[in-house]
């Protein structure tokens, strides 16, 4: 397993247990995934076929982890707004807690993410860092 694949297990074993429901005295709350790991090629645009209120965050097929859950495109039961999750995740990434871990905006639907990946992070090493792509459109 290389470096950057060990840093996108570390943020989907975040986003799992971020997506577990949790148990009230009175009740179990549902809450739905917190965002979704979707494997894609270099050469490929994301499909923008999400719910709004979901949050997928494309990764590159090669270094997608191999257990990753079911995609789910639906909005999450009970999670924050989308804005607010996506935040989130990039606060984390800001202050070092998945470290390897590349943030790069798509700005376009119709981007793919290699020409995404050539305007925000040339150069990048993608054994070495994992490249997390984020719908910015």
């Amino acid at each position: 397993m290389t470096a950057a694949q060990q840093a996108l297990s570390a943020l989907a074993d975040w986003i799992k247990a971020s997506s577990q429901n949790y148990q009230t005295r009175l009740a179990t709350v549902e809450r739905g995934p917190f965002a979704v790991l979707v494997p894609l090629p270099l050469d490929q645009a994301p499909a923008p076929t999400f719910d709004r209120e979901a949050l997928p965050l494309w990764v590159l097929q090669a270094q997608a982890p191999a257990d990753l859950p079911a995609i789910d495109t639906s909005a999450p039961a009970s999670q924050d707004r989308k804005a607010q999750r996506l935040g989130h995740i990039v606060w984390m990434v800001q202050e070092g807690r998945f470290p390897g871990v590349q943030l790069i905006d798509l700005t376009d639907p119709g981007e793919t993410l290699q020409a995404a990946l050539d305007r925000e992070a040339p150069g990048l090493d993608l054994d070495q860092t994992a490249a997390v792509f984020l719908p910015r459109w």
